[in-house]
């Protein structure tokens, strides 16, 4: 596992995601066994935090770069270590052990403060690890705790909206899904932390228009007819 973390070229990365995924299948009775699952699951979590504080440092490095003067070898690491951390979820998630992880992501201020700074190209791909979670979370693979998926909508809810538009593009996302589960989630917190979401949605969305934001427009809808006897005049534009 550590040998793929490690590699950079994209064949040998996918060959050797494919070798550890075989192991993991012919290895599932071992697997299954409580106090060695428990050991693998810590050694992957510790593989995770290595690859949280690599991306953390270099996002620093990258924090003053602009697109002038653009650092392709800092780009081509956080895409490497974004997509090792996508992987490493996967295999959580497969093993049902995901919510440990869920939190230690929630809980990264400081890299979604430097990722909403950071001009770098590969940015979004770091946005697909919050979509993966609150996908599994909607579908039932990860049992979040409601503080867990409050501070994670916190945390990551602006760097989503923000990378949103380069998250389409992308052949594996689904818009669709990913907009049903953030409904879902931001609806299943208090109306206050609703409000705060949604009105940042909504300034997003007159900023930038409907097709570089995810369309959250029925749980935003939902939140004004709560909070408001009838839609303000100001918000009406969404609901044309």
């Amino acid at each position: 596992m550590e040998v793929v973390l490690k590699t950079y070229g994209n064949e040998g990365r996918r060959e050797g995601k494919s070798l550890v995924w075989k192991l993991l299948r012919a290895n599932g009775s071992l697997l299954s066994d409580a106090n060695y699952a428990k050991t693998f699951n810590k050694i992957i979590l510790s593989s995770c935090q290595s690859c949280l504080s690599s991306l953390l440092d270099l996002f620093k490095n990258a924090e003053n770069c602009s697109l002038l003067c653009y650092n392709y070898v800092v780009d081509e690491q956080i895409s490497v270590v974004a997509d090792n951390l996508s992987w490493l979820l996967d295999i959580l998630i497969d093993r049902r052990a995901a919510e440990e992880f869920a939190l230690m992501w929630a809980n990264q201020q400081k890299l979604a403060n430097l990722h909403s700074k950071t001009k770098t190209h590969s940015r979004h791909l770091v946005s697909c690890i919050t979509t993966r979670l609150l996908i599994g979370a909607g579908n039932g693979e990860i049992r979040l705790a409601k503080d867990t998926r409050q501070l994670l909508l916190q945390t990551w809810f602006q760097p989503l909206v923000d990378d949103f538009s380069r998250l389409r593009k992308l052949s594996s996302f689904d818009p669709r899904v990913v907009e049903e589960n953030v409904e879902r989630a931001i609806l299943d917190l208090t109306p206050e932390n609703q409000r705060s979401l949604l009105l940042a949605w909504y300034e997003c969305f007159l900023k930038n228009g409907g097709d570089k934001c995810p369309d959250l427009r029925i749980a935003f809808q939902g939140w004004c007819r709560r909070t408001f006897s009838k839609t303000p005049p100001h918000l009406s534009l969404l609901f044309k």
